[in-house]
């Protein structure tokens, strides 16, 4: 009896295992991330009946060892055919989970993984079709072969309509072509019958407007002659004029036959991505600028770095906490890894100093907008404003930019990283111990500052999967490296991608032939050759710096802010709004005068070589909306030559920034001109109309001179109690004599005792 008991509980115990185990198992092997298509009971019916794309389901449980180790392959496939969704698609469903467990036993499905194809059109309550899947083909390109005979096995009633024709071409097919197809290319791959070549470049390039692709069987004799085929595969362009030409790549692969095709001109992924909604104002675009894709431009660089601080780091109003540290670390890498301008290097290194003074305290953003915006006036030490994006800039405005911007300078940093552990090690000094150091600091950036949240999950969920494994920088350069593709796989056709810069596989094969190989049917990376390629795209020596603005025009924008902020300060709050104005006005009438590409190759010049003028001796105003302070003339002792040379040397230091502020407008309305003193008389100039004044307000001669005779005698007391009152140098004459009398009295205390102290020794 006792021996029924325990085999009862030990059976007990195993189902009650076995239902926990699926009821945790529901969170399936596979996410939202994947190019895989998630289907549960609640939406299976609605997306594989009736579909106008064929569908390749696979029925798994997510606590089967083996379907632990088919999901990968799943994956890979997935991402390999991305570009075949419009004719086949892929798609899994966890029968582990206890939601499903029903609609898995109405499919029949009585193993896992199990993989069932349903046709286009297929109908209701059709279970499918167990699909040809066994051991032997469970690779990428066998599995991507499958695919391809299940769809040629598919009826003319249930073809899919986005599918092109998978059959053989004739010559009689190509004469006629162009006449009932308005495309501008035809590509024909001439292969062996029992190649996939053909087959899977045409679906490859489903997607994409203007071009047809065809396979030509080798035994096709009057159409190879006609072609003058030389070699088998071979790819050729065939013209609307019945002409051809041989397309040339390294390698007769898929890879590099699709890639090809799809940076022909005039082809583009889909016609509706053009037609898509402009949502930013036409007055903003700019004239095109030509690029080299080969380079990275200083411009895109800059123009990250100013959206990122001044944008996205401040949309939060306090920063605090984690996301101070996140704050502190990306400016600590930037102020030791960014290769900028010396005028750019000293912002960053004033905005690291102030991050370290405020240690853990929270800031706002309006202080770190000040600093950013350097309203101490340290000249020389400015960012660019505004965006200016040149190898980074869209077809569109909504189109790349900052996101573009913001993955090249991440390269650049892990490049620079690298860079500077292997010189360190080169003179045998400390190098940094930390290869992560950098992509942790570009984690947390993106985690805690990345406005796409969306985008910021996706990347926090891949680096919570394999950033722990990196362990050297060359690791991390290529860790960055691969999942940046990852990110273009799964965005390729999305809403965000631009029709003329379609998401591809970077390098592509025109930048870096030997990056790219083929096994059987599978595109290989060749690692070793990807990281020398990025070392040298992304290293200083390829920094292109066309386009960007002169040192001398930047700093004479920044001497007219501080001249602009200055004003502020000591005029008020009811100047602010017509500054901002006349700063908007300036902005836009810089964004519509027309930009050459210049080289300006002697713009990284020595940061003390870069000077200005300063203003000194600034005075700030007491102001209060609606009411006037009126200054008190018995308290203040002033020295009135420093006063004329101080008040009026600066007044003319204003008056020549405003002039040259004015001088650069371009908006065709003529303003009233101030009158513009010279500085070399500034001082002379300013003595007369101080006395014309005086005079003004019937202030003799007499009492002029003798205000001028009360201060030299009283200019000692001016330099001894200078901006301090009568009051407080009385306090400070009552606080001596009272100190005096204190020492004197501790002196005659201690004088007195030791005299006693030392005459009742003598009487002893």
């Amino acid at each position: 009896m006792a021996q029924r008991w325990d085999a009862a509980s030990v059976s007990l115990a195993a189902i009650s295992l076995l239902w926990t185990a699926g009821a945790v198992a529901g969170a399936g092997l596979y996410s939202a991330s994947d190019e895989v298509t998630l289907l549960d009971i609640d939406n299976l019916d609605g997306i594989l009946y009736n579909s106008s794309n064929a569908w390749l389901v696979e029925f798994y449980a997510s606590w089967c060892g083996h379907c632990k180790d088919f999901a990968p392959v799943w994956k890979a496939l997935a991402n390999d055919i991305k570009e075949w969704k419009p004719a086949v698609d892929l798609a899994a469903i966890n029968c582990a989970s206890l939601k499903n467990a029903k609609i898995c036993r109405r499919f029949g499905v009585s193993s896992y993984p199990t993989v069932k194809v349903f046709k286009a059109f297929s109908k209701p309550f059709f279970n499918g079709e167990n699909f040809d899947e066994d051991d032997s083909k469970t690779t990428v390109p066998r599995l991507r072969h499958a695919i391809i005979n299940s769809l040629e096995e598919h009826g003319e009633n249930v073809w899919p309509p986005a599918c092109p024709p998978l059959e053989p071409t004739s010559l009689a097919e190509v004469q006629n072509f162009f006449a009932g197809n308005n495309v501008q290319y035809l590509a024909l791959i001439v292969e062996q019958e029992s190649s996939y070549l053909g087959r899977e470049v045409i679906l490859d390039m489903l997607q994409y407007e203007n071009i047809a692709v065809r396979r030509v069987l080798s035994s096709e004799e009057n159409l190879t002659k006609t072609l003058g085929v030389q070699e088998i595969p071979s790819c050729y362009l065939y013209f609307a004029n019945n002409t051809q030409r041989k397309i040339t790549v390294k390698m007769q692969t898929r890879s590099f036959y699709t890639y090809y095709l799809q940076q022909l001109p005039g082809v583009t992924r889909g016609a509706y991505r053009l037609t898509a909604p402009d949502l930013t104002p036409s007055t903003t675009a700019q004239p095109w600028r030509d690029f080299n894709s080969s380079k990275i431009y200083m411009a895109d660089l800059e123009s990250a770095l100013y959206y990122s601080l001044n944008v996205e780091v401040q949309i939060q109003q306090e920063l605090s906490g984690k996301t101070l540290t996140a704050l502190k670390h990306f400016i600590g890498v930037l102020t030791k890894f960014f290769p900028g301008r010396p005028f750019v290097m000293k912002l960053l290194e004033i905005i690291n100093s102030w991050l370290t003074e405020v240690d853990t305290t929270p800031i706002s953003s309006s202080a770190l907008a000040d600093v950013l915006s350097n309203k101490k006036g340290r000249t020389g030490a400015f960012l660019p404003n505004g965006m200016n994006w040149v190898g980074c800039r869209g077809s569109r405005p909504q189109f790349r930019g900052y996101p573009c911007s913001v993955w090249t300078l991440f390269h650049l940093l892990t490049v620079q990283a690298a860079n500077y552990n292997e010189s360190m090690a080169q003179r045998e000094k400390t190098a940094w111990t930390d290869p992560r150091e950098i992509l942790y600091t570009l984690r947390q950036y993106v985690k805690h500052f990345f406005s796409c949240r969306e985008c910021a999950k996706h990347f926090e969920g891949m680096a919570k999967e394999s950033m722990d494994q990196v362990d050297n920088f060359n690791k991390a350069i290529l860790w960055l490296w691969s999942r940046h593709n990852q990110v273009n796989n799964r965005l390729a056709g999305a809403q965000s991608e631009d029709p003329k810069f379609p998401k591809l596989q970077w390098p592509p094969p025109d930048m870096c032939a030997e990056c790219h190989s083929e096994f059987e049917g599978e595109h290989l990376w060749i690692t070793d050759e990807v990281l020398k390629f990025l070392k040298a795209h992304y290293s200083p020596q390829n920094i292109d710096d066309s386009y960007l603005k002169g040192v001398h025009e930047l700093l004479k924008k920044q001497i007219a802010r501080e001249a602009t902020h200055q004003e502020q300060e000591k005029d008020g709050p009811e100047k602010e709004d017509e500054e901002d104005r006349r700063n908007e006005d300036n902005e836009a009438d810089e964004e519509e005068e027309e930009e050459t590409p210049v080289k300006n190759d002697g713009q990284r010049e020595n940061s003390k070589s870069i000077t200005g003028i300063r203003r000194n001796g600034s005075q700030k105003r007491t102001f209060i909306r609606g009411k006037h302070i009126h200054r008190r003339q018995e308290d203040v002792i002033v020295d009135l030559d420093s006063f004329v040379n101080e008040q009026y040397k600066s007044q003319a230091l204003r008056d020549r920034a405003e002039n040259e502020r004015a001088n650069h407008r371009n908006d065709g309305v003529r303003r009233p001109q101030q009158q513009i003193q010279s500085i070399d008389n500034s001082e002379s100039l300013g003595y007369t109309v101080f006395q014309s004044r005086l005079h003004k307000r019937a202030i003799g001669k007499v009492h002029h001179s003798g205000v001028i005779a009360e201060a030299t005698k009283k200019n000692w007391l001016y330099l001894l109690g200078k901006n301090f009152s009568r009051v407080d140098i009385s306090l400070c004459v009552l606080l001596y004599f009272l100190s005096s009398l204190c020492l004197l009295s501790m002196y005659l205390y201690f004088k007195m005792r030791f005299r006693w102290r030392k005459t009742g020794f003598a009487s002893a």
